[in-house]
């Protein structure tokens, strides 16, 4: 019995160890993710290097910056910023590009919506 539950506190020690080390801090996951997202969007759009970069910086833009407060913009403010930023997006994109632009967000966005339900 003891060497039972000895063994088992040794695996929970061992299983907690691996998952602590494997946890990053979220808000390095988060833009790892998302450096991985803007990556095979530029490779399943075909950008050159030119439109990749102004992408990649178009995009950055959208990222909502706090204010001098601390909190976050209004919802006002980011849907005009988004706007703008799709203005961006729009002129450095093909027209073939900018509508395959529009499914891959349009399935993004379907897919995140799945996933909060």
């Amino acid at each position: 019995m003891k060497k039972q539950i000895l063994s088992l506190v040794v695996a929970l020690l061992i299983g907690t160890t691996v998952c602590i080390a494997q946890n990053r801090p979220q808000g390095q996951q988060r833009k790892v993710d998302r450096e991985k997202r803007v990556e095979k969007m530029i490779t399943d759009l075909g950008l050159n290097e030119k439109q990749a970069k102004d992408f990649k910086a178009a995009l950055e833009e959208m990222r909502p910056a706090k204010q001098k407060s601390g909190e976050r913009p209004s919802r006002e403010e980011m849907q005009k910023k988004r706007a703008e930023v799709e203005a961006k997006i729009k002129k450095i994109l093909t027209d073939e590009q900018y509508k395959k632009y529009q499914d891959m967000r349009k399935k993004e966005n379907e897919n995140r919506k799945k996933r909060t339900k």
